[in-house]
């Protein structure tokens, strides 16, 4: 037996490197805060840095692991000193043990102080590109926000209360463009069309003039005259209103009518033939809708009877998407229908909501073009894609939806089965996220699905199918691309990934954004995955069905708060200052890696975002830099920000009264001297009440059913590893199998469900030998 006499020179050393290694960890500590300290103010510096709060994080679990250590050094020197051991006085493991784990929380605290440093580094850069675009968008405001709206209307005999309509309403539409424009210059020019056997009367016009009590006075000189057959002369009034002088950078023309162009390929009714000549010599309509976009001139076409203009409608717009504009940019295709009962009083905001989209969407054009020009180099394949995409729908916008067919879920369950593989995306548990480099895990299960071949609504370059999944039992929406997006889309697995790992990564930030105890709002991501037909001919799916994606069904009233162009919404509606705060925290979370955008959703529940990345991925949406330079060019933060301790990037931007009153930041525990202990617990109470009180709806990770959880649960469950999931799923997870560990022989139980929906294959191996490997 040994007996140690005092302390060996190997001992004395290594508290020595014990304790100076801690004194490195407090130095780092202490240059992180310094270096994420809000310079705005001192309600602001209060608040602590991301980066600071997860330094405290990893403190606390050094601490733990220290307490740990601790308790194993005092077994060791036990072991000494009875003579148990040989080590003569020199118990290694231990202090090598603490050693060990605090070089590992160094490096850890040292590699978070590298990207705060370097995040500095961008958010300084940021700062100058902000202020340079500021300077040059002051320049060229004006004429950004300057408009040239021609009105060309059917004057036909059936068109009468249109006409009163229109002379009654032109003073209120120029006075709502300019509510929400106020700096606008507008002009409206008016062209009235009829029919070949009108004569003279056929088109009638008035330039462009920005003296509206002329616009009004030429309204109501109109008659409703006329109108031979079913068709009217569309074309003679375009060509009337195409030969008109626009000069502002936004421009639109918006046609109203009740009746299709000449030309058996756009409706079915019957030509007169009387005027055979004329109607050959008429325009070609398709080619003035390519004219029309090339020269930059948005179009709208209000349908006051959807079943006869339909299909010219639907030609008209494939062709004016065609083209290209001569700056580039996509320009605005809309259809808006004005079919129902009463539906005339709607005219006015109609008219007033699609010209102020197009000044928006100038003076977006505007920011975006000046962010790339201050960031220099490209913006990737984003702006090839603004080609291709439509305008971004204005803030108060009152179009009225596609129309809607009812979902029938019990007839759809009597539907043929079909067999389909299901994928999906997964941040493995516990995973460490690289936001440089993200890495998702591909699971795949085999399914059947029972699909509606008829679409219950349809946007621009998709059509939403009601969908159910028998391994799921849920109610889902299968999002089909169609016409060109589909040859692009639907057969590329990658194009429907890239879709899927946007949702995931936005879901991912989500949680992190909503887990925070000063936002009053929570917000999530709806889970989406994508299906495989595995042989869609053999069950009658045409191609753009035989790949799609899918995610559940909500009901409600969607609304879009921000775009990838710089857009954002702040008409005061719920959850708009809590999405724009989320995109900002998107930038911030990542160190300026990602930005999630173009947030729509249901309520705290949003779907189909575009992320900006400094790597290129992310399809075509992707603005990389440009997109997130032009966020902050036109985000002003807010209460939610300023909550969340998130710095603004604009300098000179007055404060509103939400970011004035600061919330309490509240903690799960807190170190309190025991004078203030009453005190503390007394705030940590009504803290704690107040979170409780909370509730939040969330998108279930296994099968993405919506449901409603208290916040302090997805708190609790988010610090704790957990994942929530719906009722439905919990049941599931609750039938477990047992098995033998392969490694230790003991027997375990595992949920064959949660690994399915996980795509793990069956566990072999218990959690306890797992955490050993």
């Amino acid at each position: 037996m040994v007996f140690p006499r005092g302390r060996s020179k190997r001992a004395e050393a290594t508290e020595a490197e014990v304790v100076r290694l801690r004194e490195r960890l407090e130095a780092i500590k202490v240059a992180d805060a310094s270096a994420t300290r809000s310079t705005k103010g001192a309600d602001e510096s209060k608040l602590k840095s991301a980066s600071s709060i997860r330094a405290d994080v990893a403190e606390a679990e050094l601490t733990k692991l220290r307490m740990q250590m601790q308790k194993k050094r005092t077994f060791w020197k036990f072991t000494c000193k009875i003579g148990w051991c040989s080590h003569e006085g020199e118990c290694r493991s231990a202090f090598d043990d603490e050693i060990e784990l605090l070089k590992q929380g160094l490096s850890a605290m040292g590699r978070e102080l590298q990207q705060i440093e370097y995040f500095n580094a961008i958010r300084s850069e940021m700062e100058r590109r902000i202020k340079k675009v500021a300077k040059e968008i002051q320049q060229k405001y004006a004429k950004a926000s300057a408009l040239d709206l021609v009105i060309v209307m059917d004057c036909t005999g059936s068109m009468d209360p249109w006409i009163r309509e229109a002379k009654a309403a032109i003073f209120s539409i120029i006075h709502n463009i300019k509510k929400s424009h106020p700096r606008a210059n507008i002009r409206v020019g008016f062209v009235a069309y009829r029919d070949f056997c009108d004569g003279e009367n056929r088109i009638q016009t008035l330039e462009l003039t920005s003296d509206v009590a002329a616009v009004k006075q030429f309204i109501a000189s109109l008659e409703a005259i006329g109108g031979g057959d079913g068709p009217g002369d569309i074309p003679g009034g375009l060509e009337a209103a195409l030969t008109m002088p626009f000069q502002a950078e936004a421009k639109r023309i918006v046609v109203i009518g009740d009746a299709p162009c000449h030309g058996s390929k756009f409706h079915d009714e019957d030509d007169n033939m009387t005027y055979r000549d004329q109607i050959e010599r008429s325009p070609d309509i398709c080619s003035q809708m390519r004219d029309m976009a090339a020269r930059g001139i948005d179009f709208s076409f209000i349908e006051i009877e959807p079943n006869r203009t339909a299909k010219m409608v639907a030609i008209l717009q494939e062709a004016f998407l065609d083209a290209e504009s001569y700056d580039g940019f996509a320009r605005d295709f809309q259809k808006l229908s004005l079919s129902k009962t009463g539906d005339i009083s709607r005219f006015e905001n109609v008219v007033a909501s699609s010209a102020s989209s197009s000044i928006s969407a100038s003076k977006q054009r505007t920011v975006l073009t000046t962010a790339k020009d201050v960031v220099g180099g490209t913006a990737g394949d984003g702006f090839v894609f603004m080609r291709r995409k439509q305008t971004p729908l204005e803030a108060n916008e009152v179009f009225a939806p596609p129309d809607m067919k009812p979902i029938s879920w019990r007839v759809l369950s009597y539907t043929r089965a079909i067999p389909a593989v299901r994928h999906s995306l997964h941040f493995r548990p516990g995973q460490h996220v690289d936001w440089k480099n993200l890495d998702l895990k591909h699971t795949h299960q085999d399914t059947t699905i029972r699909l509606s071949r008829s679409c219950f609504a349809m946007g621009a370059m998709r059509s939403a199918h009601a969908l159910l999944d028998s391994n799921t039992e849920a109610h889902l929406v299968a999002k089909c691309y169609f016409g060109k997006a589909a040859r692009v889309s639907s057969k590329s697995k990658h194009s429907l990934e890239n879709d899927v790992k946007m949702q995931m990564v936005a879901k991912r930030l989500a949680s992190e954004f909503s887990v925070s105890d000063n936002i009053d709002k929570g917000v999530d991501f709806i889970f989406t995955c994508w299906y495989e037909v595995k042989n869609p001919k053999e069950d009658g799916l045409s191609s753009s069905m035989a790949m799609f994606t899918a995610e559940p069904y909500i009901e409600g009233e969607y609304k879009k708060y921000n775009n990838n162009n710089g857009w954002i919404r702040d008409d005061g509606l719920d959850f708009s200052e809590t999405a724009q705060a989320f995109s900002h925290f998107t930038w911030q979370r990542t160190f300026g890696e990602l930005m999630v955008v173009d947030l729509q959703g249901v309520g705290g529940i949003f779907t189909d975002p575009q992320i900006h990345s400094k790597s290129g991925e992310f399809g075509y949406g992707n603005l990389s830099e440009v997109g997130m330079t032009a966020f902050f060019a036109t985000h002003e933060c807010n209460g939610v920000c300023s909550a969340l301790g998130l710095k603004s990037l604009q300098s000179g931007k007055a404060k509103t009264k939400s970011m004035i009153k600061s919330k309490p930041v509240i903690k799960f525990k807190t170190r309190t001297s025991t004078n203030s202990k009453n005190n503390s617990d007394n705030h940590g109470a009504a803290a704690l009440e107040k979170l409780s009180n909370k509730w939040m709806t969330c998108s279930c990770p296994l099968c993405g059913v919506i449901t409603v959880v208290s916040h302090w649960n997805f708190v609790a469950a988010y610090h704790e590893g957990r994942e929530i999931y719906c009722e439905l799923c919990v049941v599931k997870c609750t039938r477990k199998i047992r098995t033998k560990c392969q490694i230790c022989k003991q027997k375990f139980e595992y949920s064959p469900y949660w690994h399915s929906m996980k795509g793990m294959e069956p566990a072999v191996i218990c959690v306890a030998c797992e955490a050993k490997q």
